[in-house]
C-alpha cells in the first residue's frame, strides 16, 4: 500500500493537474478552438485520468480488492465517501432544482431545502449509528455482517438481493447522467457517451476493485469540488465583482425582491396562469374522451403543418408538429400520457414561486407533509445505502471511520452551498434579461439553449401577447448547471469544469455501485451458498467478471430507457431506508433481534415501499386506468415511500422477534 507522503502527492497533481488543464484549454478558447473540442477534451482527459489511477492500484488480494486493506485515513476515506457520495443527480442537480422549486417548495411540492437537509442529516446518522460498529465487525460487506450478526445464511442471501436492488435502480440512474453529461458537451451521441464513461469505469473498478476505487474517487473528489468552487467563484466574480459565491448570492437575493414583486402583481403574468389553469381544463377533457379528443386534434394539426410547409417555415418546426402523438400514433394510450404529463407540468409551473419563498396561506398544506417525508426518507436512507456503509470498512479504525464521515461532509457542504448560491445567481438572469422579454428578441444565451440537441429551455406563450412571462419558462433543471457559462457569459472553459466535475460524480458513484453490486452477487451469494471454501484468488476474479456483467448490463438499460434521474435516485433512497436502516439499527442496538426478526424486518420494509412505488409509478397507472387518488396514502408521492416501508420493518422485526423469543 503506498505511503502517506504518496497519498497527498496524489491529491496535489489531482489539483495541479486540474489548474494545468484549464488554463491550456482557456488558451485553446482564446485563439479559437471550437467549444465541442474544448469540452471532450475535458472528458476524455478526464476518463483517461481515473483509468490511469485505476491501472496503477491494480490488485487481485481479497483483502485490497474488498475493503482497500482496511487502512484507509479519515482525511482520504471522507473524500472518498464524499466523492462516492455526490452522484450526477447531486452535483448537477441541486442547483436546478432549487431554482425551479425554491428552498421551500411552492406548498404542495418540496423545495429543494428538503434535499439538502436530506442528505446531509443522513451523514449524521452514519457517523452516529453505524461507521464505528461496522468498522469493528471486521466483514467485508454489509450482506455478509448481517449474515454473521443473525448467524443466518437467509439473511444474508436477503440482504445481498437487497443491495442488488437499491444499488442497481441508483447505477442505471448514474450511468444514464453519464451519458447524457458525455453527449452534450462532446458532440457524441448519448449511446457512445454512455460507453466512453464505462470504460472508464470498469478500467478504475475492475483492475483494482476497492483499493483502485478508494484512492481514484479522492482524486474525483478534488474534482468535484475544485470545479464546482471554481465555476461559482467565477459567477460571483461576474455578478457582484467579488469572489465570495455565499455574499454574492445573499446581495443578489435582496437585489431581485424589487423585480419579484412587480412580476408577481403583473397582470400579463396572471393573464398566463389563467391560461394555463384552462389548458388543463382543455386536457382533463380530453383525457376523459382521448380517442374522439385525438380525431380533431389530427385536423388541427394537418392545417398547421400544411401552413408551416406552404410557408416554407424551417424543416425543424415541421418535424416538431409531426412528432406530436396525436399525428404519429394511432392509438391513444401514449398520447394519454402526454397529456397527462403536460397536465402535471402545468401544475407545478402554476403553483411555483416566483422567488424563493413558498406562498403565504394559511392553513394545512399538503407540500409541508411531503417535505418532512422527503427529509425523512433521504436522511435513514443516506444511512443506510449499501455503497456507502461499506466506506466504513476501509476505515483504519472505528474512530478513523467516524471521523471519515466528518470529512466527507465538509466537502459536501461546500458544494451544496455553491450550487445554493448558483441557483440564486442563476434566477437573477432568468427574471431579469428574459422575463419580460420580446418572443422575437430573446437574450443569446435564451437562443442558444432552446436550439441545443437536448433544449434546456422551451417558452410557451400561454397568453398570446409576444412577451416571456415567468409562467411562460420552462427549464430543464436537471442539467442547467451546464448552461451557467453560457447564461452569465463567462468562458466556456468554466463548461468543460462542470463537466469535469459532474463526470467525476457520476463515476465515482458508479464506480462504488458496481463493486456493492458485483461483490453481493460473487460474494454474498454464489460463494456463501456454492463455493464457502474457494480461494480468494477465485473469488476475486469472479467478483471482477460480475462487475463487467453488470456494468454492460446497466449501461444497455440506460441507453434503451428514459430516465428520471432525480425521481430513480430518490427512490432508492426510500429502498435501501426499508430495507436495511431497521435490520441495522435493531440488530446493532437492541440484543433480543433474531434471525426471524431480521428476516420479517427485511422482508416487510422492501415490499411495503416496493408496492408503493410501483402502484404509483405513472406507466402502472396509466395501464391500470388508475388515478393518484386511488393510490397514494396521505397523499404522500411515491418517492416518500421509506415513510411506511421503515415503521413497517421496525414493527416486524420487534414482533417477530418478541415471538421467537417466547416460543424459545
Amino acid at each position: 500500500m503506498p505511503n502517506k507522503p504518496w497519498r497527498w502527492r496524489l491529491v496535489l497533481s489531482g489539483l495541479v493537474g486540474l489548474a494545468v488543464l484549464s488554463v491550456c484549454l482557456l488558451a485553446a478558447d482564446v485563439m479559437g478552438v471550437s467549444k465541442p473540442v474544448i469540452n471532450g477534451f475535458f472528458l476524455v482527459i478526464s476518463i483517461l485520468g481515473y483509468a490511469a489511477i485505476g491501472m496503477f492500484c491494480r490488485t487481485s488480494v481479497a483483502e485490497e480488492y474488498y475493503v482497500a486493506g482496511r487502512r484507509v485515513s479519515a482525511p482520504f476515506n471522507g473524500m472518498a465517501t464524499a466523492a462516492d457520495w455526490m452522484s450526477a443527480a447531486s452535483f448537477l442537480g441541486v442547483a436546478g432544482l432549487l431554482l425551479s422549486d425554491g428552498f421551500v417548495g411552492d406548498g404542495t411540492h418540496a423545495g429543494g431545502l428538503a434535499y439538502l437537509l436530506g442528505w446531509t442529516g443522513g451523514f449524521c446518522l452514519l457517523g452516529f449509528l453505524f461507521a464505528a460498529k461496522l468498522n469493528a465487525s471486521g466483514a467485508t460487506t454489509i450482506p455478509q455482517f448481517l449474515g454473521r450478526r443473525f448467524n443466518s445464511p437467509v439473511v444474508r442471501w436477503l440482504a445481498a438481493w437487497g443491495a442488488i436492488l437499491c444499488s442497481s435502480v441508483y447505477l442505471v440512474a448514474q450511468i444514464y447522467g453519464v451519458g447524457l453529461v458525455a453527449s452534450m458537451l462532446s458532440g457524441l451521441t448519448f449511446e457512445l457517451g454512455v460507453f466512453l464513461a464505462l470504460g472508464g469505469i470498469l478500467l478504475c473498478s475492475f483492475l483494482g476493485g476497492m483499493r483502485a476505487v478508494t484512492w481514484t474517487q479522492v482524486v474525483q473528489c478534488v474534482v468535484i469540488v475544485a470545479s464546482m468552487l471554481a465555476v461559482a467563484m467565477a459567477v460571483s466574480w461576474q455578478v457582484q465583482g467579488h469572489p465570495v459565491i455565499s455574499v454574492a448570492a445573499a446581495q443578489t437575493l435582496q437585489q431581485m425582491e424589487a423585480r419579484i414583486q412587480v412580476i408577481q402583481a403583473d397582470p400579463a403574468e396572471l393573464a398566463t396562469r389563467e391560461a394555463m389553469a384552462q389548458r388543463m381544463w382543455d386536457l382533463e377533457a380530453k383525457m376523459a374522451d382521448p380517442l374522439n379528443a385525438r380525431e380533431l386534434e389530427r385536423q388541427v394539426l394537418a392545417k398547421q403543418i400544411a401552413k408551416a410547409k406552404s410557408d416554407s417555415l424551417p424543416l425543424r418546426d415541421i418535424q416538431r408538429l409531426e412528432a406530436n402523438p396525436a399525428w404519429r400514433e394511432q392509438g391513444s394510450e401514449r398520447l394519454v400520457r402526454a397529456w397527462q404529463e403536460e397536465r402535471d407540468g402545468l401544475a407545478r409551473a402554476i403553483q411555483h414561486p416566483v422567488g424563493f419563498q413558498a406562498p403565504r396561506e394559511e392553513g394545512f398544506k399538503q407540500g409541508w407533509v411531503n417535505s418532512l417525508a422527503l427529509v425523512f426518507c433521504l436522511m435513514v436512507g443516506t444511512a443506510a445505502l449499501p455503497h456507502i456503509l461499506v466506506r466504513s470498512y476501509t476505515a483504519a479504525s472505528p474512530d478513523e471511520a467516524q471521523r471519515s464521515i466528518v470529512w466527507a461532509m465538509v466537502f459536501i457542504v461546500i458544494v451544496y452551498l455553491c450550487a445554493s448560491s448558483l441557483a440564486v445567481l442563476l434566477k437573477s438572469f432568468v427574471l431579469n434579461e428574459l422575463v419580460g422579454a420580446p418572443l422575437n428578441q430573446l437574450p443569446e444565451w435564451a437562443e442558444r439553449l432552446k436550439l441545443r440537441k437536448l433544449a434546456l429551455l422551451s417558452i410557451s406563450d400561454y397568453n398570446n401577447d409576444g412577451v416571456v412571462q415567468y409562467a411562460d419558462i420552462r427549464l430543464i433543471e436537471q442539467y442547467i448547471v451546464l448552461a451557467v457559462p453560457e447564461i452569465v457569459r463567462i468562458s466556456p472553459v468554466f463548461t468543460g469544469l462542470i463537466a469535469a466535475g459532474a463526470l467525476a460524480a457520476a463515476l465515482s458513484t458508479a464506480d462504488g455501485l458496481l463493486l456493492t453490486i458485483s461483490n453481493a452477487l460473487a460474494q454474498d451469494l454464489y460463494f456463501d451458498t456454492v463455493d464457502p471454501n474457494a480461494p480468494p484468488l477465485r473469488r476475486v476474479m469472479l467478483s471482477k467478471i460480475m462487475l463487467m456483467v453488470v456494468a454492460l448490463l446497466a449501461a444497455w438499460f440506460a441507453t434503451n430507457r428514459s430516465v428520471n434521474i432525480l425521481f430513480w435516485v430518490t427512490c432508492a433512497f426510500s429502498l435501501a431506508a426499508s430495507t436495511f436502516f431497521p435490520v441495522l439499527l435493531m440488530g446493532l442496538y437492541w440484543p433480543r433481534m433474531n434471525r426471524v426478526g431480521a428476516v420479517a424486518a427485511m422482508v416487510s420494509g422492501l415490499g411495503v415501499s416496493f408496492y408503493y412505488i410501483v402502484a404509483n409509478h405513472p406507466w402502472v397507472q396509466l395501464s391500470l386506468n388508475l388515478q393518484p387518488s386511488d393510490t397514494l396514502w396521505w397523499g404522500l408521492e411515491p418517492i416518500c415511500a421509506g415513510v411506511f416501508g421503515v415503521p413497517t420493518g421496525l414493527l416486524a422485526g420487534f414482533i417477530f422477534s418478541q415471538r421467537r423469543t417466547r416460543q424459545n
